[in-house]
């Protein structure tokens, strides 16, 4: 069951290392894209979260920018 370990690699397995490495090499710039693209996302859908809660805070009453408005 146990054999010597082969000293090379099949031409198929040479293949599918450097399809792999191709692959991560090109992949890195568009990883950075979409990376970059899901944080402005994420900052945008946090921005209109905070400011639809303000609106909504002040529609109810809540908020009192003078100080002279509320009881």
């Amino acid at each position: 069951m146990t054999g010597p370990v082969p000293s090379r690699l099949s031409p198929t397995a040479g293949l599918v290392n450097a399809m792999a490495r191709l692959y991560i090499r090109r992949a890195v710039p568009f990883i950075a894209i979409q990376e970059r693209q899901l944080d402005e996302t994420r900052n945008e859908n946090h921005r209109l979260r905070t400011a639809a809660s303000f609106r909504a805070s002040r529609a109810a009453g809540y908020i009192d920018r003078d100080y002279m408005e509320g009881p």
